[in-house]
């Protein structure tokens, strides 16, 4: 009763000043214009909640002085200890001595002999800050001076050292940082290689973001043998279900550069939009109807415009570079689609005989029951627009119409149905450079399917299988004009496939096991099997699966492809392990590689990783990396060493180069850090 009465009377005397301050302690009594708090003292006042051992109010000057053990918490984003402040709270002035500030979400502690505050700026020099244990910091920087803005979150440092222990590194003028994870303009994380073909590389990267619903990034770099450039990446959000950016740029090489490497273009330019939105016309809210559109454009004068963007060790990109626009409108019934691809082919000087794909339209109609619920039927029809400005261009119709009657057995046991099936095609060419016949195709097969689902469930399992036979019968076709060897035909012959699929279940439900076998047999050809193809997936446990898809050419009497993958991991390790093999046949070259990704964690801050990419047929290794990471709290850094082989567009050709690169980085938590690169580039292969 009584701290609640001595809390009453604090509060008349401070709202009588209007200041919106509230006191709890133990003992409170009043000498005067002076009330003294003592024992468990607790403040509430403008978004601060403050512990003290004892607290003075002068209520003439408005000033609160805390002794002992203080704690400042400013609403839960950061926390000042003490064990002397003054409030000031008509000038919105702050003193304390010691300052240590933590800030809440990221642990980045400044520590300071003293500090000033005033309307949210808090000024303290002769200082350091870090997020490392206080008691012995693995990293800090020292300064003279410092500033931390509350509002922005912002503190900017003066004559900065920074300190690995107690060892000094190097020395800034200046340095400023951001305390919050929200976007914020300025300057990020510069990224420095060294190269012996191109010199010193520096990129830095500006950061612009004025709202939230865009930024904009620009990288501006010099490469000291090679040449300079500037990149810049607009980024937005238009919907909440939409997203979407803007890239272009530029390279300009030195003219010493060019000549030395034969290169095509002095200069790389290009650009990328990128977009992507469901519900463009409808409601996302819309369950019966959908739609959405996705755009991923590019264009460039040669893949160094790409490889450019970057250090040139950290990606690597397909010599097909292609572009898309599609656009789907899906509704309870019907499904139409807008498809469209464009096709740059980095390994060639020109691109004027590739072919492109604009536009390809789809209505397909989803199966509908056809007078009986048991009569099923469905229409997919198809328009593609292949086209170039050098060689054949055509124009291609398809329709494909399924009518089917299905029919169940002994308690839905068995299962039977009757298909037939109408295919049309027509293509016209156009644009071509000699005389070529219009071709259409008018065909109708026959589909009996027997099939049959089983489950059973046994003490720790539950095993279920899906059996069909299907049986294709080609009855009328009328085959006029000629095809290109671009054109996709919807061909089939007489034939019946078997197939098995079969899945095995836990006591949870989840799956650990499942098969997948089918079998082809072919009436009218020379070779009456076709590839066989067996696939398994097995979860062995927790920690390690595995999955091979097999295919087995009858015809060669030999294995056509095979793709087993093998994962592993714990929680030391991972390893996907994958390899690939096809059987060219017929003088046509094999291809044979195995991709390689180990992780070893040698304790919660030491991991070693590496990665190897060979090619078995040509004898050579694509790309690897091995490297080590180390990481703590408060900071963590990377070594790493790769090599791999990189396309490159010369006057007279595609040609390629190997790098071999040492990549350093070092970031210290939640401040950002910087990487170092070292890249030699030893060989040209043709």
């Amino acid at each position: 009763m009584y701290k609640v009465l001595c809390f009453f009377l604090f509060c008349v005397l401070a709202y009588s000043k209007e200041l919106p301050l509230e006191l709890f302690a133990k003992k409170v009594e009043t000498r005067q214009d002076i009330v003294v708090a003592k024992e468990d003292v607790v403040l509430v006042y403008d978004g601060y909640y403050i512990e003290a051992d004892k607290a003075l109010y002068d209520k003439n000057s408005s000033t609160i002085e805390l002794f002992g053990k203080i704690s400042i918490l400013k609403e839960s984003s950061y926390t000042i200890l003490s064990e002397y402040a003054i409030f000031d709270m008509v000038n919105k002035k702050i003193y304390s001595k010691p300052f240590f500030f933590i800030e809440q979400k990221d642990g980045l502690w400044i520590s300071s002999c003293e500090a000033k505050g005033k309307e949210g700026l808090f000024r303290f020099e002769d200082s350091l800050v870090s997020s490392c244990n206080p008691t012995d910091p693995d990293w800090k920087l020292e300064f003279s001076l410092g500033k931390y803005y509350e509002k922005k979150r912002w503190v900017n440092l003066y004559n900065v050292r920074l300190y690995a222990g107690e060892i000094p590194i190097f020395y800034l003028p200046y340095f400023g940082f951001s305390t919050s994870k929200e976007r914020k303009s300025g300057l990020l994380i510069p990224k420095f290689a060294l190269s012996n073909e191109e010199g010193f590389v520096y990129i830095q990267p500006i950061f612009i973001a004025p709202y939230p619903q865009w930024d904009l990034e620009i990288l501006p770099q010099i490469r000291t043998k090679r040449g300079k450039g500037l990149y810049a990446t607009f980024r937005f959000v238009d919907m909440p279900y939409s997203n979407g950016y803007f890239k272009t740029g530029f390279f300009k090489e030195k003219s010493s550069y060019v000549e030395q490497e034969n290169l095509k273009n002095s200069t790389h330019n290009g650009f990328e939009f990128f977009y992507t939105r469901n519900a463009l016309f409808t409601k996302n809210t819309t369950v019966d109807k959908r739609d959405g559109l996705y755009i991923d454009l590019k264009y460039l004068n040669d893949i160094d415009y790409l490889n450019l963007q970057h250090r040139n060790i950290e990606k690597s990109y397909k010599s097909l570079i292609t572009s898309r626009v599609n656009y789907y409108y899906n509704m309870y019934n019907h499904y139409m689609g807008f498809y469209s691809k464009y096709f740059i082919d980095t390994t060639k000087v020109t691109n004027e005989d590739t072919l492109q794909i604009f536009p390809k339209l789809q209505y397909h109609s989803y199966v509908k029951s056809l007078i009986f619920n048991n009569v099923l039927y469905s229409i997919d029809y198809k328009y593609n627009n292949y086209y170039r400005d050098v060689g054949v261009n055509a124009q291609q119709y398809e329709l494909n119409i399924p009518i089917g009657v299905y029919f169940s057995f002994f308690d839905d046991f068995l299962g039977f149905s009757v298909t037939e099936n109408i295919y049309m095609t027509y293509i016209d060419y156009f644009n071509t450079p000699y005389w070529i016949e219009n071709a259409y195709i008018v065909r109708n097969y026959h589909k009996f399917s027997l099939y049959s689902d089983l489950i059973k469930g046994y003490e720790n399992f539950l095993h279920t299988i899906h059996l069909n036979a299907s049986l294709v019968v080609p009855s009328y076709e009328k085959d006029e004009g000629q095809k290109e060897d671009f054109i996709t035909i919807n061909s089939e012959t007489k034939r019946l496939e078997v197939s098995l699929k079969e899945y095995f279940y836990d006591k949870n439900g989840k799956e650990f096991l499942y098969h997948r076998i089918i079998q082809p047999i072919f009436y009218d050809s020379d070779y009456k099997y076709g590839d066989l193809e067996n696939e398994i997936g097995f979860k062995i446990n927790s920690k390690i699966s595995i999955v091979s898809d097999f295919f087995y050419s009858h015809q060669y009497s030999s294995v056509n492809s095979i793709t087993t993958s093998l994962n592993y991991k714990d929680a030391m390790q991972s390893a996907i392990v994958s390899h690939f093999y096809k059987n060219g046949f017929e003088g046509k070259e094999d291809s044979s590689f195995i991709t390689v990704r180990l992780q070893r964690n040698l304790s919660k801050k030491y991991k070693l990783f590496g990665k190897i990419d060979y090619d078995f047929v040509n004898n050579y290794m694509k790309n690897w990396e091995f490297g080590w990471y180390y990481k703590k709290k408060c900071w963590n850094y990377k070594i790493s060493y790769r090599e791999d082989i990189r396309p490159i567009l010369t006057s007279v050709g595609s040609s390629s180069i190997k790098n071999r690169a040492i990549l350093f980085k070092v970031e210290l938590v939640p401040l950002g850090g910087v990487e170092y690169a070292y890249r030699q580039r030893n060989e040209i292969t043709n």
